[in-house]
């Protein structure tokens, strides 16, 4: 296999946009929907002893804190910095401490995103709708969830020696296997159904349909013709 030859690529939440998104969204929309369930209960129980103030105060001053930690940028450094100031917590950044983080911060603030939108309908809308939207939006969380790791996606196509390689979850398809590969765009992607040759009309093992780079597909559209 030589360098020059093969195709090498890597999706993930640090390098497509699109995924970082649907992650933030799916994350955040699961915890935002379940932490307004919970603070409007909360909401009910403060109200009975006049503590409602306090309460919103403390769940805006953690939204802000939360936007301006994802603002800032380089937040392990900089969380790293405020924990060093804790005298029994000790945190200190590395790569894979720093990946775990800015995934946390993402779904934080799609959690904020969320919440306030369905607080900002709540308020519009007479009526108690805050409970109903936020149970409403689960079932939309796992669907951001799923296309996140549908998305996702590492691998090598390799021309020389006519073989696709995926990995998460592990796979080399054969190129000579397959009968024809088709294409559709969307954005820097492609979605790419793959028909596997049936000799005896036995059934090939394999995935027939990927999202890959366009680059990747336009490759291996040309491969198997």
């Amino acid at each position: 296999m030589t360098e020059a030859a093969r195709i090498q690529w890597h999706r993930d939440a640090d390098t497509s946009p699109l995924i970082r998104v649907c992650w933030s969204l799916g994350v955040g929309t699961l915890f935002g929907a379940l932490a307004l369930i919970v603070f409007g209960r909360l909401l009910g129980l403060a109200a009975q002893v006049g503590g409602q103030v306090l309460l919103l105060g403390a769940l805006v001053a953690t939204g802000v804190a939360v936007l301006a930690l994802a603002i800032a940028g380089n937040s392990a450094q900089r969380l790293a910095t405020i924990v060093g100031y804790l005298p029994v917590v000790e945190y200190t950044p590395d790569e894979a401490a720093d990946t775990r983080l800015k995934r946390g911060i993402d779904a934080a603030v799609g959690a904020v995103f969320v919440g306030a939108l369905i607080a900002g309908f709540d308020t519009l809308i007479v009526g108690n709708v805050g409970e109903m939207l936020a149970a409403a939006t689960i079932p939309l969380s796992v669907v951001f969830l799923l296309a996140a790791v549908f998305m996702r996606s590492t691998g090598v196509l390799d021309p020389d020696e006519g073989v696709l390689f995926l990995y998460e979850p592990e796979d080399a398809i054969d190129l000579e296997q397959l009968s024809a590969v088709s294409t559709r765009s969307i954005g820097g992607s492609a979605i790419v159904r793959l028909r596997y040759r049936t000799p005896d009309n036995e059934y090939i093992p394999g995935p027939r349909r990927l999202l890959l780079p366009q680059r990747v597909a336009t490759e291996l559209e040309s491969l198997v013709g």
